[in-house]
């Protein structure tokens, strides 16, 4: 005799071959390796795990020896400052889910795997975010004179001019200092020919066609993560280029964007008149 099951049995079934579900990322207690991911169980009907210092994650139902394998499970949503604290749909897909900013997160995914939910007990930074040209010509990493400037923090400046040039071959993208919501690169060559183009977060490493010395502009997006606008200024032409029939009165800010009279040594942010640049006081 033949067994009839009902709906809902068939779905505790399926729901009883996923019990647990497998997370990578960034944030303390996690790393990218799909092979050695951190299991969190199903425990009362949902499936939830904290972690500090979270930046990006990825969660899917699968592990194995590969990305192939864990991307076969792979589930993702989007993040957002609005949505923290309410449950957000969870689609099929392997791009990184990343958090509105880096901080300690707490997340549940429901025990049916259609949603997932986000909060936090780190307040959202204030300021302006800091964002740098990261790459082979300093190792990957955020030094402070490799920082744009900006003014109203959608519009980025950075002048690319000696020792700050990058040189032919070099490959490297525009990010923030943890690789969060500001990851941008060209997939591919740049040219330096004073048109704007779209560069897409998370996208492949740019890497320059020519030597280039000159001026870099960023735009960023209205909704973060969407590509954002990005202008490389050849020598002479950039916008924020600071000539010698300027004038203008220099008024000197520190790195955090305060103010300061009588600068000392060190690396400044200098406007004059309508040109904002970097200058070391030496």
């Amino acid at each position: 005799m033949k067994k009839l099951y009902s709906v809902a049995a068939i779905a505790a079934l399926a729901l009883s071959a996923n019990a647990q579900i497998y997370i990578v990322g960034s944030g303390v207690g996690l790393d990218w390796t799909p092979e050695t991911p951190m299991e969190v169980a199903l425990t009362d009907g949902n499936y939830t795990f904290a972690v500090e210092n979270l930046i990006q994650f990825k969660v899917s139902t699968t592990k194995g020896t590969s990305w192939d394998d864990y991307n076969v499970g792979a589930l993702t949503c989007e993040l957002t400052e609005e949505n923290l604290g309410t449950p957000v749909e969870l689609v099929a897909g392997d791009a990184n889910i990343g958090t509105p900013w880096v901080g300690n997160y707490t997340i549940t995914v429901s025990g049916d795997l259609k949603t997932l939910t986000a909060t936090t007990t780190t307040p959202k930074p204030e300021g302006f975010t800091k964002i740098y040209l990261r790459g082979g010509m300093n190792e990957w990493g955020a030094p402070e004179d490799w920082m744009f400037t900006t003014e109203d923090g959608v519009t980025y400046y950075f002048d690319c001019t000696a020792p700050h040039n990058i040189a032919m071959g070099v490959t490297f993208k525009i990010a923030d200092a943890d690789w969060g919501n500001v990851n941008y690169g060209a997939g591919g060559e740049v040219i330096a020919d004073e048109f704007p183009v779209m560069w897409n977060y998370n996208a492949n490493d740019a890497i320059m066609a020519e030597d280039y010395d000159g001026q870099i502009k960023l735009v960023l997006p209205a909704k973060a993560k969407d590509p954002a606008e990005v202008t490389f200024f050849p020598k002479g032409a950039g916008v924020g280029n600071v000539s010698i029939e300027n004038n203008a009165a220099k008024e000197y800010f520190n790195l955090q964007g305060v103010r300061v009279e009588t600068p000392a040594a060190g690396l400044y942010i200098v406007r004059q008149g309508d040109k904002v640049y970097k200058e070391i006081v030496k």
